[in-house]
């Protein structure tokens, strides 16, 4: 990961290219291994969405609308604070594995559930028909200009949008390893380089969602949390190429420190497996080394990660 506090800042388009779509199984995204080795989202990160929410006059529980749900992680928990929850994801399949896991495995009655295999930019949900909307792990592989005014359409007036991604954990109290683990993530940073989709989806999130731009215009109350980031946007920086930043003044920036949610602990065997939820996966033949480094560095004990965090929190206008 880039680790220089210097950024290099370009103008670039980031709308998507061509029709790819991003965290596909064709990539070799894996949700088995997803569900085992990435971070689940603790209750607080519910409540500062939920907190957020609430804190609006007349704000509606009514219908929450989770985009990018892959197997509909958020979904399950969304819906037991919303009376309806839709459930999209454009990739083919997915829809169909967060039905099985909300339906049959949470027992949530399908009556309550609409399930939509459909991207970000182009929704078929009404305008004006939904209280909260979120976007998890996903903006990145979207066009998030023509995304966000999507959600704008959709959402009702007052209604909220919160936008989150967490990125590499690091390792505290062990050197060695944060140095083999950083290694590690750069050469996946240079293993991509000749991809455009992830060019595009590292653009975005090098910024820290700094590029994502709420017109004053359209939005309200923007607040961008950043949690056991240090005090810094480099945390979220794969590689020094930065999008355009589009914070306008009077938005809130709060960041959050030694959150415990978001603090394991952790052995070799979970480092490797959690890099290999990242797609495309990093060829074994390219990396041998480094991982044979953090191997002997963690020495076969485990070592305390900690999570860097962004939520971007905002309400349509009335």
């Amino acid at each position: 990961m880039a680790t220089s506090s210097v950024r290099q800042d370009i103008t670039t388009q980031t709308s998507a290219p061509g029709k790819e779509i991003g965290f596909s199984v064709n990539q070799g995204a894996n949700w088995s291994n997803y569900l085992v080795y990435r971070p689940l989202y603790p209750q607080s990160f519910f409540e500062r969405i939920y907190n957020y929410h609430s804190q609006k006059p007349f704000a509606s529980w009514s219908v929450a609308h989770d985009i990018g749900a892959g197997c509909g992680v958020v979904s399950a928990t969304l819906a037991s604070q919303f009376h309806s929850v839709i459930v999209s994801d454009p990739n083919d399949g997915y829809t169909t594995v967060a039905r099985k896991a909300l339906i049959e495995e949470s027992g949530i009655p399908e009556s309550r559930l609409r399930f939509l295999q459909e991207g970000a930019e182009r929704s078929s949900v009404e305008s004006g028909t939904v209280d909260l909307l979120t976007v998890c792990e996903c903006i990145h592989w979207t066009d998030p200009v023509t995304a966000i005014q999507e959600f704008n359409r959709e959402l009702r007036p007052g209604g909220t949008v919160v936008i989150t991604h967490y990125t590499v954990p690091r390792i505290i109290g062990n050197e060695k390893a944060q140095n083999a683990w950083e290694r590690i993530w750069d050469l996946y940073s240079e293993n991509c380089k000749d991809d455009d989709l992830l060019a595009h989806a590292f653009r975005i999130l090098n910024t820290g969602f700094e590029h994502l731009e709420f017109p004053p215009d359209q939005w309200d109350l923007v607040k961008r949390q950043y949690i056991n980031a240090h005090g810094s946007l480099l945390p979220f920086q794969m590689n020094p190429i930065v999008a355009e930043d589009h914070v306008h003044d009077g938005e809130q920036k709060v960041f959050d420190e030694n959150d415990e949610d978001w603090i394991d602990v952790k052995g070799f065997e979970w480092f490797k497996g959690y890099q290999e939820t990242w797609v495309p996966t990093l060829p074994e033949s390219k990396s041998k080394e480094l991982w044979d480094e953090l191997e002997l560095a963690l020495d076969g004990e485990k070592a305390k990660i900690e999570t860097p965090v962004v939520m971007v929190f905002a309400t349509k206008r009335n």
